[in-house]
């Protein structure tokens, strides 16, 4: 208890105290045009704080992946904190090993109360950070707004046919065939593209209409065991409804082959072809002003229930690291727990109230004019943007932007969260693991990928022989072995 009280102390103090001053390494990518020496983000929070930084900023991935590689524990030129760090597990449990990274975890609860609190209401929270062993080397970032690979569906055509937003795949399927036959975009044409999609990947979170979930190994945790999702019954039924929307032209002919680059639409005149997509954002290949047609497809349901692939999860780990030559421990975690507020999430991601942005007397928030007419305020004020940094995104804040296509898009992107759920959950594996697991993945994760589409577009027959064949080949590549390993790394959770 004395020591949480001394802590938080700590922290009140700051801002009183001379400026106590460390090195801080970490990387963020030169498209960020950000000069962190230089950035108001870190000058406003020394002013907060008393603490001051020397920075040594990597532009390059490969660079930093290289001086991570090559920190000792007793280098005269370790820096105190990694910032930015974009830590895996490997280097997480190798920099620990070495006694380059310090054990956080005994100093979480006592000088960390924001922080605490977040993993005490999310115990799955504690579990992605923690190493085997039980050490905790890296501090993540959270979202309650998780990026989404989502079905979004044209709302404006729909409502012109007089559509409703479909609840199964059956009325999935009757709405791409109204885009397909009743010409929405009104130009005489049948050049409608009623789904788009990238590859198998795309199409493998259509299998939720079925009941099917995995993450990117295929495969999902069920009552402590690994099942493997191109095994499993419902797959083949998925597979056949694929087959038939690419057979009736439901699916975009060149979603095997194409490209968020290639099938870019930069001029809001053009033609609007797309009646759904499978993405993130309609932002990602379409022009901002057309985003507003479109509407997140709440995740179908199969036998009565429903659930969707939760893609990014709430936690990104690996942001925010000390080392042992930071000499004052708790102050440096005084100092990174301010940033799971919300106070210093927005300071972050939006800047500073009454100077970058304001507060309208309806709770709404905008931009000032001085923050919308500077080309570099993102790479000069804020952070938030490259490397992922520890924050406490929440969706309370950014859903109060006036500006409703913009809030409308945020509304948008919680459709589905209710129902998303981690395939599997968080681990760590190590150096040795991973390099056991890739050769098989590149084989069977190909293998599954491959056949998906020759199944769709029809090069191979769906039949009781190419699934035969099918099984044959997850054999010859190591199904059996790629299984147990996945099973000893939930027995080891």
């Amino acid at each position: 208890m004395l020591k949480r009280f001394f802590c938080i102390l700590l922290i009140l103090m700051l801002p009183c105290a001379a400026l106590a001053e460390y090195t801080m390494a970490g990387y963020d990518d030169s498209s960020t045009y950000r000069t962190w020496s230089s950035n108001q983000f870190f000058s406003r929070m020394e002013e907060k704080t008393g603490i001051r930084f020397r920075y040594v900023q990597y532009t390059k991935q490969e660079d930093w992946r290289k001086a991570k590689a090559a920190m000792q524990a007793d280098s005269p030129d370790l820096p105190d904190v990694l910032f930015k760090a974009e830590l895996s597990g490997p280097e997480c449990l190798e920099l620990l090993e070495k006694g380059v990274l310090i054990d956080l975890a005994p100093y979480l609860e006592s000088c960390c109360p924001n922080l605490w609190a977040l993993l005490q209401s999310h115990p799955e929270y504690m579990q992605a950070i923690t190493l085997p062993g039980g050490a905790i080397a890296a501090l993540p970032a959270f979202t309650d707004q998780p990026a989404q690979n989502s079905v979004w569906l044209n709302q404006v055509w729909m409502d012109a046919l007089g559509l409703s937003m479909p609840e199964t795949a059956e009325e999935l399927t009757e709405v791409l065939r109204a885009f397909r036959d009743w010409d929405p975009n009104k130009n005489g044409r049948k050049d409608e593209i009623p789904l788009a999609f990238l590859g198998s990947f795309d199409l493998k979170f259509l299998a939720h209409a079925f009941g099917l979930i995995a993450n990117d190994y295929n495969i999902r945790a069920v009552d402590g065991q690994a099942v493997f999702m191109p095994l499993d019954s419902r797959y083949r039924e998925f597979v056949e409804w694929l087959h038939m929307l690419y057979a009736e032209k439901l699916l975009d002919p060149q979603g095997f082959t194409t490209s968020d680059p290639l099938r870019t639409v930069e001029k809001d005149t053009a033609t609007k072809v797309y009646g759904g997509v499978i993405t993130t954002l309609p932002t990602n290949f379409m022009p901002t002003a057309w985003a507003a047609d479109y509407a997140v497809m709440p995740p179908l349901t199969w036998e009565g229930e429903s659930i969707y692939r939760d893609f990014a999860g709430p936690v990104t780990r690996g942001t925010f690291a000390v080392t042992c030559a930071c000499d004052n421990v708790q102050e440096i975690l005084g100092w990174v727990d301010l940033f799971y507020t919300e106070e210093v999430y927005v300071l972050g991601s939006v800047g500073q109230e009454n100077v970058d942005y304001v507060i309208d007397g309806d709770g709404t928030w905008r931009m000032t004019e001085a923050s919308r007419n500077n080309s570099y305020f993102t790479s000069e004020v804020l952070i938030a943007s490259g490397t992922s940094y520890p924050a406490n995104a929440t969706y309370d804040f950014q859903s109060r932007y006036y500006d409703p296509m913009v809030s409308r898009i945020t509304d948008q992107l919680q459709v589905v969260q209710g129902k998303a759920v981690l395939p599997f959950p968080y681990y760590t594996l190590t150096a040795e693991q991973e390099a056991k697991i890739a050769p098989l993945q590149s084989r069977i994760g190909r293998l599954v990928d491959e056949s998906l589409a020759r199944w769709v577009i029809g090069e191979t027959e769906i039949s009781d022989q190419s699934y035969t064949d099918f099984e044959a080949q997850l054999e010859e590549a190591g199904i059996r072995e790629f299984l147990a390993f996945w099973n000893d790394i939930l027995e080891g959770l």
